[in-house]
């Protein structure tokens, strides 16, 4: 009888306990700082949100091997649009009101200043928070400038001089009227109100502790990624066959600290420490230094190139992975916008599955060694899914697809007037009027 009892009462106990904790925790009783987000609620946000996806979206990275392949139509980038169904995914249920919005401003570009909040309305770009500045925003400063150039670009209001005349891109001009918050940090720590906010990488173990929205990123212009990259594979590949290549894993890296989850176990310097170390015939492929910058086209001398990220997701892998030679990363920490369509062992290798020491990139080497074969179509694989998905064309549709369910789908409220205060962003090839922030003459005195 004893024993019945227990197994009657034990559910609706357990069920009381879980209603007392959370009205604690709601309360603010619950021992968290302000700010943070308890293991316990991580793991219910990320259980609920795994219910939801799993129902809705189908991601073709996590098909068998032989279904995965990358469509020949090189204007298709719709492969990628199922990260926007994700991210929008607990916006569609509760709707992003002008209130949510307001307070992403706040939080995110006013009470900080790795942050601006942008308008689109009435075919104009609006700047929404304070005007940027090296006293408020620091470094970052220059990375909100080289965001208004992608979103003048994203919005179709760049022109360019070309020999047949001045043209401008207008794809991006009957884009829907909509406003948004966009985070310049590398690492977004965790937000109990989920507000949406625009960031190139979140945490990959707690997705939804944050209402980041991914997208492409500033890296590809901070980085020249496509003029140094991408628009030279022809010249490369020529340059560097496989065949000319040696088998060292060569990597140049600056003393960047982790942030987030495993950060000190997972610095850069901790691997470059234990690889310096190594001395055995078998470790002499390992040329891993930091402050010690090479070239690119001296890191295409090599089979092998180590990424390893810095305080959050890298834009160096999508530079790598252009190269024509195998990217071995660390196990990924961070989710980007294209993640989960990558496929270890398909389009680079991975290592470090866990927070010991890294060793097991040794034996990583020793099987790419042993099978060259399968590494140089790893690297053709990886090269083409750069070329097909990070050039500029494509990450504009990402964007512009984007932005219009952003504002078709998830907002509830139509922007229909220029908020209060806003400055217009005067994008390059436009006449600019005193109050306006002129992206290109501020960006050519300063940068």
């Amino acid at each position: 009888f004893f024993l019945l009892f227990v197994l009657v009462t034990a559910p609706a106990l357990f069920f009381l306990l879980n209603v007392a904790n959370a009205n604690i925790e709601e309360e603010g009783i619950g021992g968290e700082k302000e700010g943070v987000v308890s293991l316990e609620t991580r793991l219910e946000f990320a259980e609920e949100a795994e219910r939801e996806i799993e129902s809705d979206v189908v991601f073709p990275a996590e098909a068998p091997d032989d279904d995965f392949d990358i469509k020949d139509d090189d204007e298709d980038v719709s492969l990628l649009y199922a990260q926007i169904t994700e991210d929008l995914k607990p916006f569609l249920k509760n709707k992003v009101t002008r209130e949510m919005t307001n307070r992403a401003r706040v939080k995110y570009g006013t009470e900080n200043h790795r942050a601006f909040g942008f308008v689109w309305v009435k075919n104009e770009l609006f700047l929404a928070t304070r005007r940027p500045s090296r006293e408020f925003n620091g470094h970052h400063v220059q990375l909100i400038y080289e965001y208004f150039y992608d979103l003048c670009e994203v919005f179709g209001k760049t022109k360019t001089r070309e020999e047949d005349g001045e043209t401008s891109s207008e794809d991006g001009s009957k884009l829907p009227p909509m406003e948004m918050a966009l985070s310049t940090f590398d690492y977004n720590p965790p937000d109990e109100e989920r507000l949406p906010v625009l960031c190139f990488c979140r945490d990959l173990e707690f997705p939804e502790e944050t209402g980041c929205i991914l997208h492409p990123g500033f890296g590809f212009r901070h980085n020249k990624i496509d003029e140094n990259v991408y628009a030279r594979k022809e010249e490369f590949d020529e340059d560097f066959p496989w065949s000319k290549k040696d088998e060292k894993l060569v990597g140049r890296f600056t003393m960047y600290p982790r942030m987030g989850r495993h950060a000190e176990i997972r610095a850069r310097k901790n691997f470059v420490d234990w690889a310096e170390n190594r001395t055995s015939l078998e470790d002499g492929f390992l040329d891993v230094k930091m402050y010690s910058k090479i070239s690119l086209r001296e890191h295409m001398e090599h089979k092998y190139i180590l990424h390893l990220d810095g305080q959050g997701h890298s834009f160096q892998f999508e530079e790598k992975l252009g190269l024509n030679s195998v990217v071995v990363s660390e196990k990924k920490l961070f989710q980007t916008y294209f993640s989960k369509f990558l496929k270890p062992k398909t389009h680079y290798l991975e290592f470090w599955e866990n927070d010991e020491k890294p060793e097991d990139v040794l034996e990583v080497l020793h099987y790419a060694r042993t099978h060259d074969e399968e590494m140089q179509q790893i690297a053709k694989n990886g090269q083409k899914f750069a070329q097909k998905y990070f050039t500029k064309k494509a990450r504009l549709k990402y964007y512009r697809e984007l932005f219009r369910r952003f504002a078709e789908e998830a907002m509830a409220y139509e922007v229909t007037e220029t908020p209060e205060n806003a400055i217009r962003i005067c994008c390059p090839g436009h006449a600019c009027e005193e109050n306006d922030i002129d992206v290109k003459k501020y960006a050519e005195e300063n940068f």
